[in-house]
């Protein structure tokens, strides 16, 4: 290294003291590596799940740039978060000097750790571009995903050699691909005790509103419910009175099927819903299965 600080880290000198921190802060995820005996019940178990980048727009998803490795590839709704890729990864000489070389400065028991978190997100990057449409995409001044003036050419030679580093070289989390967001919400405060994992609502009126299309749902049903009730009670008095008889008989009629078309979309949906997550947590379980018994047996998956 010539320079006299990281490439593309100006602010930071190669002999810094605090370098290991700094690859720490930039690579290690560690609540999804304290997460990840359970993220089974967020992602598919397969690491190479990632969709590339111009699938993920096809998708209908934003690229959304974060500098938080815990972010990385990590998705909810309309949005993909993917963390770019520093210019000192591309450098062989980083690597060696500082993740290879048993001479570094980084002591081996946190340079270990760090290597195997870079080397997920290097993979991660195999799969994340994969055409010259998702090379085009990284490199635009929308996203700049990849340091400037890197080649098509030279980037696939060096990528390439990251894809395919097994499971065992990587830190837990990227043993899965994508992650969504709403589950990994959910399970952390299940697991880990924590209240969320991240919040992307800044104001309460968008937090809230999230529940608004739910609740509105619940009062219209109610309210058919309710007012069904109120004509079947209320044909009741001219049915024993004899008079508008058809009429009353028509009401009552109305309103019961209303009532009953109303439980049975509740069902419905119910069941729907049971049936999806029922769906994903067997096929979650069986995959879970087929990989243990793999390990047991010393194949391949």
């Amino acid at each position: 290294m010539k320079n006299d600080h990281l490439p593309g880290e100006p602010r930071l000198e190669l002999e810094d003291n605090g370098i290991s921190e700094y690859l720490r802060s930039e690579f290690m995820t560690g609540i999804l590596d304290d997460l990840s005996p359970y993220l089974w019940l967020v992602a598919t178990q397969n690491s190479a799940h990632v969709s590339s980048l111009t699938y993920q727009v096809v998708r209908g998803r934003n690229i959304i740039i974060t500098e938080n490795p815990g972010l990385h590839l990590v998705w909810i709704y309309d949005k993909v978060f993917i963390k770019p890729m520093p210019k000192y990864l591309l450098s062989h000489a980083f690597w060696q000097f500082y993740l290879i070389d048993p001479n570094s400065t980084i002591p081996a028991h946190q340079r270990e750790g760090i290597k195997k978190a870079a080397l997920g997100f290097m993979r991660s990057y195999a799969y994340l571009i994969r055409h010259k449409s998702d090379f085009n995409l990284a490199t635009n001044d929308d996203h700049r995903l990849l340091p400037k003036k890197i080649k098509h050419s030279a980037f696939i030679k060096f990528i390439l050699h990251f894809k395919d580093i097994p499971d065992e070289s990587v830190s837990s989390r990227y043993k899965f691909g994508e992650l969504r967001l709403s589950r990994l919400n959910f399970w952390v405060t299940i697991f880990l005790g924590h209240f969320t994992y991240h919040n992307v609502h800044g104001y309460y009126s968008a937090y809230f509103a999230r529940f608004f299309g739910p609740l509105l749902f619940i009062f219209a049903l109610l309210s058919v419910l309710l007012s069904a009730m109120q004509v079947a009670l209320a044909v009741g008095q001219p049915l024993n009175d004899g008079s508008w008889v058809v009429f009353a008989y028509t009401c009552r009629g109305f309103a019961t099927s209303s009532i009953v078309g109303v439980a049975l979309a509740t069902a419905f949906l119910l069941s729907m819903f049971i049936f999806r997550s029922s769906r994903e947590t067997i096929f979650a379980l069986k995959d879970l299965h087929r990989k243990h018994r793999l390990r047991m047996t010393g194949s391949s998956p």
